[in-house]
């Protein structure tokens, strides 16, 4: 044994009854006695949110931290209804009966709640579940408390939102400061807050410019972060999603922000210090909870929560860090008076200043005691040090580097792993049951092998340490490369006492040395090659030099084919973007528009025509767009039928009208090609720069959504980018999504308008109508889904279920009784392009057992006149198997009678608005002559629109084979079709 050892031993054995004997007899006994016979208190702490997360840890710390601290610590229970993840009634419902059960027989003295939802639950249920107890709120904002509906027998916290003083204070550090870009998401609580802050830092300098970035992604913020210029800052609020959608860690993402940010980020919280935060005027969570807990206090005093007034004071903290400070040059001597700083360098009288006061004033009490035992003192001190600067050495390599600390005890085969561990791998502490061993579970297969021999060889003294590379998967499934090292510590017989080392994530590291040996193998082969090439190239060299001139040719050539089309010859997306730059760096100030051209349906154009056709007129359209240059356009193809023109220097709106009036114009005139003559025409998308972009991908997005529109406006015109098309398309958008889960979710209806022979009177079917009741839309017009669905070639899936239930819906009629029924389906010009759609159609007839003399297919005029040879080989070989083929809206195209004797049809659809005006002799007339037409090709002619007595009694004088139409009936609901058949043939 040590002489130290002694000395310690016998210090223990002198100041141990010594310090029983005042603790006994002093005030401190006397008043843990008097603790003793108090009865115990009980404090229930309720959390909206998660543990883990950074302000409700914060809320918890300092709540603890004040109740803890006093004579006799009231009993503190927590829970947690981790509501930001999920904000459901079930939730709320389980977190009902967990109170419920847990607390039923302990007695509640106070409650102490934390944010909004705690709040809510807390007043709702404490006379049901908690004994009536006293409320005491903390991190609910000033609307929050005025909002409550009963105040009895409460107080509390306001947490208050004030950007001011941080703005002053970044006003005092940079006095150059003109642009504020505040950082917010969409949520509810994040656009409240956002506009919260911009009125107070409007109110306080009406000067300073505001950029709200909460339509911006997290990549496109950091990048305007990181080019931000020295008269700018960024105020971070609570941030958890991006602007599309996609939810954000905040701690990374702050971090990332800092790290890219060219400016000071500034927060509004104090739990973004050490991820990015320069500082501020920070709310701090913990000051708030050391509040909560000093009301809590005076109530189990007897004070009654009703008589205490709430605190409004701001629980603020003047804080900033010494790394962000030292990174933007900023000496913490400018900082506003009482600022905190942290991360300042280490010094050891600072940070335990307060505890080398305590033992100075200490010995002086107890000088006339201790002075025989000075030199034993002087020893426990010297151990002390030396321990407390171990162990800080320890805590700083372990937190201050990125490897994990691992540990073993041999005896008991009980392992430990530092915090780096879980963050690197994303488990929890013991998830795993690491601590037993369950960590080599994770070990990838090829590895654990390998990591155990050399464990192993090193406990058997084989190898002077233990060395090992293996891979371990985290909790995503991703596996990580580790580089572990660490050694054995034996006893003086040999045996195993400890076994520990570090390990570090190299996995970048592994993916960097695979791509360099890749390279070097590659390196290696071309040297191989060059060596072996070597005396060709010397013997060839001459010619190298005499063919200079084709090199630089060929070079041109290159670069050309990298910038420019090989079809037309024109500039591509590259050239754009390099040429949009060069204006703006060149015509600072600036205006130009950027023309998005589409050709109308080039794509039937191509299948019908033949690719060597389309290509033909595509060089054409690009020569036809370059005569109407004036020197100011440039004019690029991006593939296929797009062509994008910017057009610079723009003086005044006008210019872009009359440009874009001239494209239309221009292509009025036909092509002349070798295979014919075409008409064509095309659709025209503008948008301004810089009001409607600042950058190639901004304006080619608008002027696409502005080309967009112009096709749905009917095609052959153009139209000019406004916020108003962007709320459009966002929610063209939204209906497309919700669209996309309408057939899994059961949401799509069919309902049947009746067909009735105008011959006989009798039923002769149903034409099937499709209807969508979104639960969160709500009730969606067809006229509009349907385009959508088209576009999208959602109408693919969605046409193929309304073929095969509404065949379903007719077998089944015809299986109750009702026989010879007919079902007429409207078929989409997707669906009729399609390789596979006859084999569709056959199939869903087979399926569902629907004979096919009982189906008719109804196609749009307009169809025919896209694509006529693709479609109608398909129509023909269904109307060879006995299928009906109406054309339906007969009248409103555009064909020939010569024409319409080609077509594969049974049936003529006389569009509604012939019959709604046959009131006149002149269109009576024509409704008559279509239904002769018709009758004189061999057609059956249906009216649609039927809607008075005197309508049908015209039809059925000019013979017109069948009617539908509201004075038959309107669409009728599946379910109710049974039992209007049933009603009308009793009737």
């Amino acid at each position: 044994m040590s002489v130290d050892h002694i000395h310690l031993r016998l210090l223990r054995s002198l100041l141990v009854p010594l310090l029983i004997f005042l603790y006994t007899t002093g005030p401190a006994g006397a008043a843990f006695a008097a603790a003793e016979e108090l009865p115990a208190r009980n404090v229930l702490v309720l959390h909206s949110y998660q543990k883990g997360f950074a302000w409700t840890d914060d809320q918890s710390a300092g709540i603890e931290e004040r109740l803890k601290d006093t004579a006799n610590p009231p009993v503190i229970y927590t829970e947690y209804m981790d509501w930001k993840r999920y904000p459901t009634q079930g939730n709320l419902e389980h977190f009902y009966e967990t109170i419920r059960f847990k607390y039923q027989n302990i007695h509640i003295n106070t409650i102490i709640t934390t944010d909004d939802a705690a709040l809510s639950f807390a007043m709702k249920y404490r006379h049901e579940l908690l004994n009536d107890a006293p409320i005491i709120f903390s991190g609910v904002n000033e609307l929050g408390v005025d909002s409550l509906p009963d105040k009895r027998n409460m107080t509390g916290v306001i947490e208050k939102i004030d950007a001011s003083p941080t703005i002053r204070m970044a006003m005092e550090l940079n006095p150059s400061l003109k642009k504020v870009y505040v950082v917010f998401d969409n949520s509810e609580s994040g656009l409240s807050t956002g506009r919260m802050v911009m009125d107070q830092i409007s109110s306080l300098n009406p000067g300073l410019a505001l950029f709200p970035m909460n339509r911006l992604s997290m990549e496109q913020i950091k990048a305007t972060a990181s080019a931000l210029s020295p008269d700018s800052i960024i105020l971070m609020t609570t941030y958890y999603s991006d602007s599309t959608g996609r939810i954000v860690e905040f701690d990374r993402f702050a971090s990332e922000l800092g790290k890219s940010s060219s400016v000071p980020v500034y927060h509004i919280y104090d739990f973004a210090l050490n991820h990015g935060a320069f500082g501020g005027g920070l709310i701090s969570g913990r000051m708030q909870g050391q509040a909560a807990a000093g009301l809590a206090q005076r109530i189990l005093k007897g004070e009654h929560a009703g008589d205490i007034p709430v605190v409004t004071d701001s629980n603020v903290r003047k804080v900033f860090d010494y790394n962000e400070l030292q990174r933007f040059k900023i000496s913490p001597e400018k900082l506003p008076k009482g600022s905190e700083v942290i991360n300042e360098p280490f010094s050891f009288y600072q940070t335990y200043k307060v505890l080398v006061l305590s033992i100075v004033a200490a010995f002086a009490v107890l000088v006339t005691f201790i002075m025989v035992l000075l030199f034993y003192v002087q020893l426990v001190r010297r151990i002390r040090s030396n321990l407390e600067k171990s162990n800080e050495r320890f805590s700083l390599a372990t937190y201050g580097s990125d490897a994990v600390i691992w540990d073993v005890d041999m005896s008991t085969m009980i392992y430990y792993f530092s915090d780096s561990w879980y963050e690197v791998l994303g488990y929890a502490r013991d998830e795993l049951n690491e601590s037993r061993g369950g960590w080599r579970d994770i070990l990838h297969p090829e590895d654990a092998e390998q990591e155990n021999r050399l464990r192993i060889q090193h406990l058997e003294g084989r190898s002077s340490y233990y060395y090992a590379e293996y891979r371990m998967r985290s909790k995503t499934g991703e596996y990580k490369w580790f580089q572990a090292r660490g050694k054995v510590l034996r006893n003086a017989g040999g045996g195993y006492i400890r076994f520990a080392g570090s390990m570090v994530d190299v996995t970048d590291r592994k993916g960097y040395e695979s791509k360099l040996q890749t390279s070097y193998q590659e390196l290696e082969s071309t040297y191989e090659e060059l060596t072996a090439l070597q005396d060709e190239l010397l013997e060839q060299y001459n010619k190298v030099v005499e063919n200079q001139a084709l090199l630089q040719i060929s070079e041109e050539k290159y670069r050309l084919l990298a910038y420019n089309d090989v079809l037309s010859g024109l500039p591509n997306r590259l050239s754009l973007s390099e040429e949009l730059q060069r204006f703006i760096e060149e015509h600072s100030g600036g205006h130009a528009a950027l023309f998005f051209l589409d050709i109308d349906n080039f794509k039937y154009i191509n299948d019908s025509m033949g690719h060597t056709f389309g290509d033909e007129l595509l060089v054409q359209v690009g020569e036809r767009l370059l005569s109407l240059s004036d020197g100011r356009s440039k004019h690029f193809r991006f593939g296929g039928d797009e062509f994008v023109i910017l057009f610079k220097d723009v003086a005044e709106a006008g210019e872009v009208i009359r440009y874009a009036d001239s494209l239309v114009q221009s292509f009025k005139e036909p092509f002349q090609l070798h295979a014919g003559v075409v008409h064509i025409s095309a659709s025209i998308g503008v948008a301004g720069y810089p009001e409607n972009g600042g950058n190639a991908e901004e304006l080619l997005k608008n002027a696409d959504i502005a080309m967009y529109k112009a096709k749905e406006a009917g095609k052959g015109s153009y139209m000019i980018y406004g916020q108003e098309m962007q709320r459009y398309f966002d929610e063209r958008m939204i209906i497309e999504n919700h669209l996309r889960s309408a057939v899994s979710n059961n949401e799509l209806s069919l309902h049947y308008q009746p067909l009735v022979d105008t011959g006989t009177g009798e039923l002769w079917g149903f034409e099937a109508l499709i209807r969508w009741n979104s639960p969160v839309l709500g009730f969606v017009s067809p006229l509009s889904f349907i385009r959508i669905a088209e576009d999208c070639r959602l109408i693919v899936p969605i046409g193929e279920w309304v073929l095969r239930a509404a065949c379903r819906f007719t077998k089944d009629l015809q299986n109750q009784g009702y026989e010879g029924y007919h079902i007429s389906v409207n078929i989409s010009v997707i669906q009729l392009m399609l390789d596979d759609f006859t084999e569709m159609v056959l199939s869903v007839l087979e399926d569902t057992g629907l004979a096919p003399e009982y189906l008719e297919l109804e196609i749009t005029e307009s169809i025919f006149m896209e694509s006529f040879e693709a479609i109608s080989s398909k129509l023909e070989a269904l109307k060879e198997r006995g299928i009906g083929i109406a054309l339906d809206d007969f009248g409103t195209g555009y064909s020939s009678l010569s024409y319409l004797k080609q077509l594969p049809i049974t049936t003529l659809k006389i569009d509604k608005s012939f019959i709604d005006s046959i009131d006149t002799p002149d269109n009576m007339s024509l409704a008559s002559s279509i239904v002769t037409i018709g009758h004189d090709m061999g057609l059956n002619v249906t009216a649609e629109g039927v809607e008075t007595p005197e309508q049908l009694a015209f039809l059925e004088r000019t013979r017109c084979d069948k009617i539908q139409g509201y004075y038959i009936s309107k669409p009728i609901p599946e379910k109710e079709v049974a039992g209007w058949v049933a009603g009308r043939m009793a009737g």
